[in-house]
């Protein structure tokens, strides 16, 4: 048999489908597998980890085609210098393959491209249980799982403010700074970090007064915006048991908005409406746990601080319960519901504040996507009877590859308390627009030209005119 091995190597050009990608059936692999370096090759069963358990071929790993954190366990692999699929046929072997190159996979990719089917069919030995395999292969492949990731991404506005009686006519500013690390301990557990380090460190208006009310003069050292502090702002571990449950804890990312914001796409120009007017943090401290029921069901709990990423829990112990859920009827079409419920002993906080929102997407493939969403805060800042409620609307369209034409309207409302002026409450509320043009030149890097502008509910409140060209990079 090892006499072949020339042969094949020669005839391996012969059936490449890519520079790097040859696809072989099971009588011709098995030469390979026999002479399968551990160090430097790897054999990948594509298959679910319940499929794998019952029977695979021996020396080989689980790595699930189907699995939503697939780049994840993928990243061990990336610097052998052969990597061999198989599944039952080939079409999660396939699945693999387009991920491998998506990461920008270097070595040689052989499929199998009649599986584990035709290899049980030409009478050749399978493992049937994980137990099976010896514990110096246990401890190869727990290496493998252990390896991490870093987390970079950055972006900015060059700003010019065309509003009517602006001074401040142009600027430059950073939207976020995150620099991170993630790293895979197992299987099942992962942990990750990451560093705010987007806010410029500023020092607001300093006012000392005499006894009698009087102002006094105050100098300071201090230079608004000078340098730039660092922000712990995620610092989480993940624990997946199976495929249906996923936990997580510590300084962790809230799911209150992340679903509009992935598919609003443009975070790096805007906020999602959430973020934007309810000033929700993207981070906070405790713990969320998400099920997926089905691939069209799943829902998410958290218990957090409800005081976000900047601050440990506060001196009444107040806890934030929060709640959504996801479903996927067809393809290209999302929605979810969330819900929140924070209530505090603090005197100054005597209302219950609660969030309702609902969302719902749909996307045609890349080529375009159009999203709505409400939201309504209940007693707002703790503020009995306190409604602040909107909707807002988005779409784009992919004119040809990497170059996007995007739009959003928002639209903020509240309600007026007894006692208070209408104009009192309008001074905050009202319409926005946001247009412009996406580019994304290379993966990891978009550019926008965009116009962004604010009709208020007030006549006391100029309206908002800029023009941004904002960038990210990420990687």
């Amino acid at each position: 048999m090892r006499k072949l091995i020339p042969s094949l190597l020669f005839l391996l050009p012969l059936i490449a489908t890519t520079q790097n990608i040859y696809h072989l059936p099971s009588q011709e692999a098995v030469v390979i597998l026999e002479n399968l370096n551990s160090v430097s090759e790897s054999l990948i069963d594509c298959r679910s980890k319940q499929m794998f358990e019952k029977e695979h071929l021996t020396g080989a790993v689980c790595v699930d085609a189907f699995d939503t954190n697939l780049e994840s366990l993928l990243i061990p692999y990336l610097s052998n210098k052969r990597l061999v699929l198989y599944c039952t046929g080939n079409n999660r072997s396939e699945i693999v393959s387009q991920r491998l190159q998506s990461l920008d996979y270097a070595g040689e990719i052989v499929i199998i491209h009649d599986g584990i089917t035709g290899w049980i069919a030409g009478g050749l030995k399978t493992g049937k249980t994980q137990q099976a395999e010896n514990t110096d292969a246990s401890e190869k492949i727990k290496d493998k799982t252990a390896k991490g990731k870093p987390i970079i991404q950055v972006f900015g506005n060059f700003d010019f403010n065309a509003s009517a009686d602006s001074e401040k006519k142009y600027g430059f500013w950073f939207g976020r700074a995150h620099f991170g690390y993630e790293y895979q301990f197992s299987s099942q557990f992962s942990g990750k970090i990451i560093l705010d380090m987007g806010r410029p460190t500023t020092l607001g208006q300093i006012v000392v007064t005499d006894t009698a009310g009087n102002p006094l003069n105050v100098s300071s050292t201090g230079k608004d915006g000078s340098y730039y502090a660092m922000t712990l702002k995620f610092a989480s571990l993940e624990w997946k048991p199976n495929e249906i449950i996923r936990i997580q804890a510590g300084g962790i990312l809230q799911n209150h908005y992340i679903t509009q914001e992935k598919f609003w796409g443009y975070r790096y120009l805007a906020e999602t409406f959430q973020d934007r007017y309810y000033h929700i943090p993207s981070g906070d401290l405790g713990a969320i746990a998400y099920v997926k029921v089905s691939e069209k069901l799943g829902f998410d709990v958290a218990l957090t601080n409800g005081e976000g990423f900047r601050f440990d829990q506060d001196t009444f112990g107040d806890v934030k319960v929060a709640s959504g859920i996801d479903y996927r009827p067809i393809e290209g079409l999302q929605t979810r519901i969330y819900w929140d419920h924070t209530s505090s002993d603090n005197p100054q906080k005597p209302e219950v504040q609660q969030l309702l929102s609902a969302f719902a997407g749909y996307s045609f493939g890349d080529k375009f996507r159009l999203a709505g969403e409400y939201n309504h805060r209940i007693n707002h800042l703790n503020i009995n009877n306190h409604e602040l409620y909107g909707y807002s609307f988005s779409g784009s369209y992919r004119v040809f590859e990497g170059v996007e034409v995007f739009a959003r309207f928002d639209r903020l409302m509240t309600n007026t308390l007894s006692g208070e002026s209408e104009n009192w409450y309008a001074l905050n509320t009202g319409k926005a627009l946001i247009t412009g043009v996406h580019y994304n030149p290379v993966k990891g890097i978009n550019v926008s030209l965009n116009y962004q502008t604010w009709f208020p509910d007030s006549g006391e409140s100029e309206q908002m005119h800029h023009v941004l060209l904002s960038f990210e990079y990420k990687l």
